[in-house]
């Protein structure tokens, strides 16, 4: 494949990732599910992080179980280093598209750190 193709490859995969984040974007309106910070990776790996300037440590995980729920997705909980870390990771097919999308919803916590 060369340089031409490859970069094909990745904005394919982005634009896949940005009618997911779409779609995403309208179902938090209309469910009320919180507001996370999403990235989109060059190889289109879209993340949904509840930020931990904006939510409380209790606000962080009820953001990740919520939307962990919304997509049917396990969520995975890890205590390492002084941290709480909350993934669920999810695979979804955008309307119109055959391929699916890789993703994850996070947040990381002190576990030292105050709910207020």
């Amino acid at each position: 494949m060369n340089r031409q193709e490859e970069d094909a490859t990745l904005r394919r995969w982005q634009r896949c990732s940005g009618k997911v984040l779409a779609e995403f974007l309208a179902d938090s309106e209309k469910r009320g599910l919180p507001p996370l910070l999403w990235t989109l990776s060059l190889t289109g790996h879209l993340t949904g992080e509840a930020d931990f300037i904006c939510y409380t440590p209790d606000e962080r995980r009820a953001a990740v179980l919520r939307w962990a729920e919304h997509v049917g997705s396990p969520v995975e909980v890890s205590h390492t280093d002084g941290r709480e870390e909350l993934v669920a990771g999810w695979q979804i097919v955008p309307r119109g598209e055959a391929a699916p999308v890789p993703g994850c919803f996070r947040a990381t916590s002190s576990l030292n750190e105050e709910n207020t």
